[in-house]
């Protein structure tokens, strides 16, 4: 009767060890295009990182809109709770910026402001249509002097700086202003402003 207990031991060995090697096989990491684990470990730690970094912006891109808004709705309420006098509304046209090194033709640009507040504006040149240069402008007004800015005005910013002024009486507002100003190196042109409606106007002009 022939001795079949050692092929069957070496049947039960090489199907124990293969067994092994696929438990093994399954534990081990697998990435694609046979990436090494340390790299992997390194691309799943910066692919992290950039998630972290984009959710970052997206919460300030939030922020920002949040304020803008809230900036809004702040100068539509200053709006139509100011005394009449301390509102103007101005057309800047025809008018040029110092863009791109020289003087260019810039967009009418209508302003409405309210006495104590820096509203910023966009200025565009276009150039067949399109808008070629742009940038930002700060208008504001005292009662007296409108002003157009290159910056925001802040502690830091010299007084006059970049500024072009219209200054007036508040008759001369009243019956409307136009002058031509201009900043030596922001923007040039005519300025028409007069007094915007507000409380204590009186009712002929309503």
């Amino acid at each position: 009767m022939p001795n079949t207990s050692y092929p069957a031991f070496r049947l039960l060995w090489v199907c124990l060890l293969l067994t092994a090697l696929l438990w093994l096989g399954g534990c081990s990491p697998r990435h694609p295009l046979g990436i090494p684990d340390e790299e992997w470990q390194a691309h799943e730690q910066q692919a992290e990182l950039d998630r972290a970094a984009a959710e970052q912006r997206a919460a300030e891109a939030r922020a920002r809109e949040a304020e803008e808004q809230r900036r809004i709705m702040d100068l539509a309420v200053r709006r139509s709770e100011a005394h009449y006098g301390e509102r103007v509304q101005c057309i800047f046209s025809p008018a040029e910026a110092w863009l791109g090194r020289e003087w260019r033709s810039i967009e009418p640009l209508a302003l409405d402001l309210v006495s104590g507040l820096v509203v910023p504006y966009r200025i565009e040149s276009l150039s067949g249509g399109r808008v070629r240069y742009q940038a930002d402008l700060y208008a504001g007004f005292d009662g007296q002097t409108v002003s157009l800015c290159r910056h925001e005005p802040s502690a830091r910013q010299p007084a006059g700086a970049s500024c072009a002024r219209l200054l007036g009486t508040f008759e001369e507002y009243r019956r409307g202003l136009r002058e031509t100003i201009q900043s030596g190196d922001f923007v040039r042109g005519q300025l028409r402003c007069h007094l915007g409606p507000g409380e204590g106007m009186p009712l002929r002009m309503r």
